[in-house]
């Protein structure tokens, strides 16, 4: 998922590079990394899989097996636009299984991605940097909004899922507010993280929801210039925090158990390069994977790192109550493009490969909207002619033969075709993925 890239910190900066060079150096992260990919597992929904990827949302209903998709210019902006068209966004489920997705607009959908119109009030217009669901109530949704001039940003909330944002402001600042998150195991909780145009970073946390005047800012003992942002809140312990500090070729993680009073000395983990994928599993293990393959792995109730090797991660998830870790991966060098894990990360076993694709979703709008966009789909990953042409409908949770490119009839021009068209989005965005 990097160059800046973390859940959020992908879509946060690229709209940020256009409008502010405080924005080029800041960073956006979410749950996991808001990179061009991420995982969802929906609440409502015990089988359904979501996958947010550049190029659309992909779903599958039935734990992984098959998988159809809406494309990513029907998501971002309700258009039938090309494929190489705007930034990829990045998307967070609610708690009743509403899909929020943010580019170039605040897009809802309450369909399972057939729809998705624009979300209004006061994000209407505005350049929305990041945003967070309640875990805990699904009518309530946190947002930053920064302003175009890049000089300042503030904090909105919705009361229905995020279809509109109400006016008032619940935090403003000078800063660059650079993530949000609300906790899962007691409501009310809400952390923040913002820079300054000195490159001093801070921590912010509220116990109220959010709502003005509630934040209590605690400055954060690092180096100018450090992106902090939020990896996830413990959901066992709302105090529980785990940031990611990025600083030039470094990059950290690091914990407060006490809401943000007070953060561990030296960082848990620091590694030469860039995350690219985190989980706190449900046992309470940590993962924190790379692009280049490695996987870091504290088990629950120790301390310390354990290095694997594993598949070049854009994503890590898990469904909440289940053991299975879900891993995104890198279709071109790996063979797939999701992988699975049933020992705690020591083996990865491949699910599922873009090349896999059934077609557009079957509603009536993604397959009037996005039939072009998958004729071109189809040509780039070398599907075939016909919607479900050459496909394994079974997926390929097996021996991985159906989950390479290769088994799937795709050439090699092709493949680097899709390769450069993935690399050209990921350096546009200055991203960094997490959650």
């Amino acid at each position: 998922m990097l160059s800046l890239t973390p859940r959020r910190a992908a879509s946060i900066l690229l709209k940020l590079v256009a409008v502010s060079s405080i924005a080029a150096a800041a960073a956006r992260a979410n749950g996991a990394f808001p990179d061009e990919f991420s995982i969802h597992f929906p609440p409502d929904a015990q089988h359904r899989i979501l996958l947010g990827a550049n190029f659309g949302l992909l779903v599958s209903e039935d734990d992984g097996a098959t998988w159809r998709y809406s494309c990513e210019p029907w998501v971002v902006a309700g258009s039938n636009a090309a494929l190489a068209s705007a930034n990829v966004g990045f998307y967070q489920v609610t708690a009743a299984g509403a899909i929020l997705a943010n580019s170039v607009n605040l897009t809802r959908s309450s369909d399972v991605g057939c729809t998705w119109p624009i979300s209004t009030g006061s994000v209407g217009g505005q350049i929305v940097t990041d945003f967070f669901p309640d875990p805990n109530d699904a009518t309530f949704v946190l947002a930053i909004v920064t302003l175009s001039s890049g000089t300042g940003s503030y904090i909105v909330a919705s009361h229905d899922g995020g279809i509109t944002f109400d006016a008032p402001h619940l935090y403003d600042t000078p800063d660059l507010l650079t993530g949000i998150e609300i906790a899962l195991s007691k409501r009310g909780v809400v952390y923040a993280t913002s820079v300054s145009t000195s490159g001093a970073a801070t921590f912010l946390a509220s116990t109220n929801s959010g709502a003005a005047g509630s934040w209590t800012p605690t400055p954060l003992e690092v180096s100018r210039q450090t992106q902090p942002r939020i990896l996830a809140i413990d959901p066992a312990d709302e105090k529980t925090v785990y940031l990611r500090l990025l600083s030039g070729p470094s990059d950290s993680i690091s914990v407060t158990t006490n809401g943000g009073q007070s953060f561990t000395q030296s960082p848990i983990l620091t590694i030469n390069g860039q995350f690219s994928a985190f989980l706190r599993a449900g046992d309470g293990a940590l993962y924190a994977g790379t692009r280049d393959g490695k996987l870091y792995v504290q088990a629950a109730g120790t301390s310390g790192f354990a290095t694997r090797d594993g598949p070049h991660f854009r994503c890590l998830g898990q469904r909440r109550g289940a053991t299975r870790i879900y891993a995104c991966a890198d279709m071109i060098v790996d063979g797939y493009s999701l992988a699975t894990s049933d020992d705690n990360g020591i083996t990865f076993h491949p699910m599922m490969s873009f090349t896999q694709l059934l077609g557009p979703l079957t509603c009536a709008p993604v397959q009037t909207n996005c039939e072009a966009h998958w004729e071109r789909i189809q040509g780039v990953l070398g599907i075939g002619s016909g919607a479900d042409a050459g496909q394994n409908p079974g997926g390929g949770s097996g021996s991985g033969g159906g989950s390479h490119c290769a088994s799937a009839g795709a050439d090699l021009p092709a493949l680097l075709a899709f390769a450069v068209i993935l690399w050209r989005r990921a350096e546009r965005r200055t991203k960094v993925s997490s959650r």
